[in-house]
């Protein structure tokens, strides 16, 4: 029985450096989201993870892919997973985006139902993450990640959190949230945990 379900980003990307929003288009790791997904595999693999559930979207597969290789498991996939939709806002800057009053509420997430032409709200982005990882529930591991994208993990948290701004929840690339599982419900104590910081904190002085 599922005991423990640590919700992940992906690491950096081209287009996090270039800050355009990627939402269904996609940007290969860099070499430091590399080094992040390899930390994020130690950290992941110390919790005792056995499976890795990720988004069918490539910069969160191969994070995905490196986590398992140190972890040691097996990767499957689900499509419920993939970033939110950013519509016609796909591959354009986010700090210009958050400059115009239109788009505002849309990229910077203080609105769970702002969309543009063709997006997805938040609301819609965490029913579907929400469906997947009950579908988890249902694997039989006890410890499951999941890689996921940053506005899907927002959606996911500001949902269970019942907020009405969903921007507290952002997650750093590979940061990363366990979530306790209690008659099938889930529980969170902290978010975007970031493993390069917590592989410091536990390194011997």
């Amino acid at each position: 029985m599922l005991e423990h379900l640590i919700v992940c980003r992906h690491g950096e990307t081209q287009w996090n450096i270039e800050r355009r929003a990627q939402g269904r288009a996609d940007s290969p790791l860099t070499a430091a989201g590399i080094e992040q997904a390899q930390a994020l595999g130690r950290a992941l693999s110390a919790r005792g993870i056995e499976h890795v559930v990720s988004s069918t979207l490539g910069r969160a597969l191969h994070t995905a892919e490196i986590v398992a290789s140190i972890a040691g498991c097996a990767v499957s996939v689900d499509e419920r997973l993939v970033e939110r939709s950013f519509g016609q806002l796909e591959g354009q800057n986010f700090d210009a985006m958050a400059l115009d009053p239109q788009w505002t509420a849309v990229v910077r997430c203080t609105d769970p139902d702002a969309t543009a032409p063709g997006s997805e709200s938040l609301r819609e982005v965490a029913a579907r993450v929400i469906a997947a990882l009950e579908d988890v529930l249902m694997l039989p591991y006890r410890s499951v990640a999941v890689i996921t994208h940053g506005q899907s993990i927002s959606a996911l948290l500001g949902t269970l959190h019942g907020s009405s701004d969903f921007s507290t929840f952002r997650h750093g690339n590979c940061g990363y949230t366990p979530l306790h599982v209690r008659e099938g419900s889930f529980q969170v104590d902290a978010w975007n945990l970031d493993p390069l910081a917590v592989a410091a904190a536990e390194t011997p002085a």
